[in-house]
């Protein structure tokens, strides 16, 4: 499943994209420097993506499954009901934030720190490893994280995210089973080996039951399959952070 990661600047431009009563979104992309040609590629009327919508004031975000509607040269994005609810919820909580006083530049919206989709693990958030050759993936799955105050660093092969660990503490890793190189499950067992408290999560399109039973046999604390949700992957991520320690 492709994204689409759309960015409104303020919640009151949010606010007024989900007064549709057709439950439809108008895409504002927001531009990445890791965008790929396939990436950018058009939109097809009809296709299903996974739709990002951030909310730059207030640093809040969600995610969904929704299908693309073109208009001529605009895209929008049309969500089931209970996505819609979500988005909408979105936009509710960020108008709840956002002060109605000084607006002139480097004035901080709010004195308080947004709440999360889920929820904002410390001030200064948890060091996540994301190891995925999907330039889509780890651009969808990085603005989910840092939107809800955890700071990721990606890499796209096993041996790459092996030699940042032997750098730098984190406090997880997130990783995909099929990688260039080493795969995800002997970069899983290196880790166990070498970092035995260090939590790991396998995030893949790998859906078998024998796939899960090697995961797990190989070291991993935790297992969730593409396509998944947002507040979902936010979920186990916490979890397990505060399991090991960290939050």
């Amino acid at each position: 499943m492709r994204s689409i990661v759309c960015r409104y600047e303020t919640a009151e431009l949010l606010a007024e994209a989900v007064a549709s009563p057709d439950r439809e979104l108008p895409v504002v992309r927001k531009t990445r420097v890791s965008d790929a040609p396939e990436s950018s590629r058009a939109t097809v009327d009809g296709e299903w993506v996974l739709a990002i919508v951030e909310v730059g004031a207030s640093a809040r975000a969600t995610a969904a499954a929704a299908r693309v509607r073109r208009h001529g040269e605009t895209t929008a994005l049309v969500f089931e009901p209970r996505d819609w609810a979500r988005v909408r919820s979105l936009a509710k909580a960020c108008k709840k934030d956002s002060p109605v006083t000084d607006r002139s530049p480097g004035v901080r919206k709010s004195s308080t720190p947004p709440r999360s989709v889920v929820k904002k693990v410390a001030e200064d958030g948890a060091r996540i490893l994301l190891v995925d050759d999907d330039v889509e993936v780890r651009d969808v799955v990085t603005a989910i994280l840092e939107a809800v105050g955890f700071e990721v660093e990606a890499s796209r092969s096993g041996e790459e995210g092996l030699a940042k660990l032997e750098r730098s503490a984190f406090d997880l890793v997130v990783l995909d089973w099929t990688l260039p190189g080493m795969s995800g499950l002997d970069l899983c067992r290196a880790v166990r080996a070498r970092w035995a408290r260090l939590p790991v999560l396998f995030l893949t399109a790998n859906a078998t039951s024998q796939d899960v039973v090697d995961a797990f046999a190989g070291g991993a604390d935790d297992y969730v399959v593409k396509p998944f949700r947002a507040p979902e992957l936010g979920a186990r991520i916490f979890g397990l952070l505060r399991r090991a320690g960290t939050t």
